[in-house]
């Protein structure tokens, strides 16, 4: 299933998910340019708001965008929550 997802952008957004959507297009594009493909998941509150997949090295990145001012008390406990990810997993590709 492929959803797509249209995010308008207004006086109705909140500052704060405004300014997270900028991080996550920078770093989009900052991973691009190094020759990464980057899936944005729009809307996230998942635990990933990038998925960076590195065909020369075969890995799949998860990446959470956090403000800068982000503790590092929370930072440790979403590590710690979401490290069962920094495993081996058996990937598949299917069309549907």
């Amino acid at each position: 299933m492929v959803r797509l997802s249209i995010i308008q952008n207004g006086p109705a957004m909140n500052k704060n998910y405004q300014k997270g959507r900028r991080k996550e297009y920078k770093l989009k594009h900052l991973l691009e340019k190094a020759g990464y493909i980057v899936i944005r998941s729009a809307g996230s509150h998942s635990f990933s708001d990038l998925i960076a997949l590195d065909r020369e090295h075969k890995t799949i990145t998860f990446i959470q965008c956090k403000p800068s001012n982000f503790s590092k008390k929370a930072k440790e406990r979403l590590e710690k929550e979401y490290a069962w990810i920094n495993d081996e997993f058996i990937t598949e590709f299917t069309i549907q």
